[in-house]
């Protein structure tokens, strides 16, 4: 299973390189939100998930392979050059944000609050690609790992990261905490750390 910011930016490099090493394989992969993959991995109709690490993870296991900050997607209509930006600095300006489902929300919904600082959402979507093609369009700016940049960057977007310590998450594999990987699933975990620390 994995985040769909993951599956959009980054697996299908993966499973490209997998597939030449095991032309033989089959994987099967389900693009589903962080809590969705719990349930998947409880009941073992997954071996492993790719993705942010959640808070009380007590019957799982997670692996942190690289720090993934939260960045803002600026469209031309919006940039004013600002080199970074701090949450307080997005005042009345529209903004696109990933709704309540996902984790990126849930950490950003944390850091205003703890700011005191509420945002102008106009748009709420469900994929990272959705808000960077709002974005690009001129609807506002909107906030997204970065992870969900792709390597050869959106267009109509500048990326600026976000200016506070705390905006950034872990992510990595998490697995059922007592089992057993497959061999072809530990060459995959294999291939995604190595990838995903390239990447970072």
């Amino acid at each position: 299973a994995c985040a769909p910011t993951l599956v959009s930016s980054r697996l299908g490099d993966i499973l490209a390189t997998f597939k030449l090493r095991y032309p033989r394989s089959v994987v099967e992969v389900k693009e589903t939100p962080t809590n969705a993959a719990l349930l998947l991995l409880q009941e073992q109709e997954v071996e492993f998930y790719i993705g942010p690490e959640v808070p009380n993870l007590a019957d799982f296991q997670f692996e942190s392979i690289i720090d993934d900050p939260l960045v803002a997607g600026v469209p031309p209509e919006f940039d004013k050059g600002n080199k970074s930006f701090a949450l307080s600095a997005f005042g009345n300006t529209p903004m696109i944000l990933l709704n309540r489902k996902t984790a990126v929300r849930g950490l950003l919904d944390k850091l205003t609050t703890e700011e005191g600082i509420i945002l102008n959402a106009q748009y709420e979507v469900e994929s990272a690609q959705t808000a960077l093609a709002l974005a690009a369009a001129g609807l506002g700016i909107c906030i997204v790992p970065s992870i969900a940049i792709s390597k050869h960057r959106d267009a109509g977007v500048r990326v600026v990261p976000l200016d506070n310590p705390d905006a950034h998450r872990a992510v990595g594999i998490i697995t059922a905490r007592g089992y057993v990987q497959h061999s072809f699933s530990e060459q995959l975990m294999n291939l995604i750390r190595t990838n995903l620390r390239e990447l970072a």
